[in-house]
């Protein structure tokens, strides 16, 4: 698969603990339309198209830790 995640990308997505990826990607565009950050916003629209550009199947693959 060549939607690789960063690291930030991976803690922003462990944030929704959710296994449908359509959930997670409904959740955090929520939570867009309250960030003010510039980099949250742009951190959260890359999450966001990977996640649309991959199907559920690849999504239920991954195993997403939160990284420090």
């Amino acid at each position: 698969m060549n939607n690789k995640f960063t690291v930030e990308e991976i803690n922003l997505i462990c944030i929704f603990e959710s296994r449908s990826r359509t959930k997670v990607i409904q959740d955090i565009s929520e939570v867009m339309n309250y960030l003010v950050d510039d980099e949250m916003i742009e951190l959260s629209s890359k999450v966001i198209i990977k996640l649309k550009n991959m199907s559920d199947e690849d999504f239920s693959e991954l195993k997403f830790v939160a990284v420090e």
